[in-house]
């Protein structure tokens, strides 16, 4: 990522030493673009990596360099850190994050911003782009929140919704097949779902984005959603290991969070305009199973 060409509009990472924002940073790199990324850790800026913190005063920061894209990865992702503290999570989610994508689209930056199914209830399955926000967690209100100040800018934002992004070292799936290499049962959830995208589907989708600067709302998704038993079965099986060692429980047992009964969403507008078919769920979970 140089910083030698000043002049040169560059691509922003915010959040760049996320699991989103490291790996869109390494492929734009890989692809030659001019990319610089932000950090709110201090040890970890350089010519690189920007210091930028959302809960900041985020409308005084200004890149040093023209922007030609802006990527929003960073956040407060976590359902129970929003829900627990509301006031500070908004402050990066919300205020954070609007106020930079409005003073980046007011400079010419075309802004996308990495959002989530979690904006809807999950009452019905692939639900349309347009369909009204219908968020009942504190981090789907916010993120809805945020979604609202990207529409504004019209032409010059997209909202990219994804369900599940599956990263290969997801830290959950990789101590399911640890446990089961070394014969561990493992308890997944029977009643909660997914429909999962793997990160470099999820990468490509971003990178597409940017070059045709598609402004609007892009869904993406697998096209059915598993339960957590059924994935863990499935990589079980992937794995060579018995699927006895699969033994599941309620998550009512262990969670107060809201249970989705569908995460889908609907990817027509990812297939009709940008030309890509998004995997099936069994397929995307294969793409992070080391055999």
């Amino acid at each position: 990522m140089s910083t030698e060409r000043t002049g040169e509009p560059r691509y922003l990472v915010v959040g760049a030493d996320g699991v989103i924002g490291r790996a869109l940073s390494r492929q734009l790199q890989s692809l030659g673009k001019p990319v610089v990324g932000t950090t709110r850790r201090r040890d970890a800026v350089s010519g690189s990596h920007l210091y930028l913190d959302l809960a900041e005063q985020v409308d005084e920061w200004r890149c040093p360099w023209p922007v030609a894209v802006a990527f929003l990865c960073a956040g407060v992702t976590g359902l129970e850190a929003c829900r627990k503290d509301p006031e500070a999570s908004a402050r990066v989610n919300v205020r954070g994050i609007s106020t930079l994508a409005l003073s980046l689209a007011a400079v010419g930056a075309f802004v996308t911003y990495v959002s989530t199914n979690q904006v809807f209830d999950g009452s019905l399955a692939t639900l349309r782009p347009d369909a009204p926000h219908t968020p009942v967690t504190e981090y789907g209100r916010q993120k809805a929140e945020a979604e609202n100040t990207l529409f504004a800018l019209g032409d010059h934002a997209c909202v990219v919704r994804f369900s599940k992004i599956l990263a290969p070292d997801e830290p959950l799936f990789n101590r399911w097949i640890e446990a089961l290499k070394g014969s561990q049962s493992i308890h997944p959830f029977s009643d909660r779902v997914l429909a999962p995208v793997p990160l470099s589907f999820s990468l490509d989708v971003l990178q597409r984005v940017a070059e045709r600067r598609l402004p609007g709302v892009i869904q993406v998704s697998a096209p059915e959603d598993v339960t957590y038993e059924e994935a863990a079965l499935h990589i079980a099986q992937r794995i060579g290991a018995s699927r006895d060692l699969v033994r599941p429980v309620r998550s009512i047992e262990f969670l107060s969070e809201p249970n989705p009964s569908n995460t889908t969403l609907d990817t027509a507008r990812l297939r009709e305009e940008l030309g890509m078919e998004p995997a099936g769920a069994y397929e995307a979970l294969d793409s992070m199973v080391r055999v």
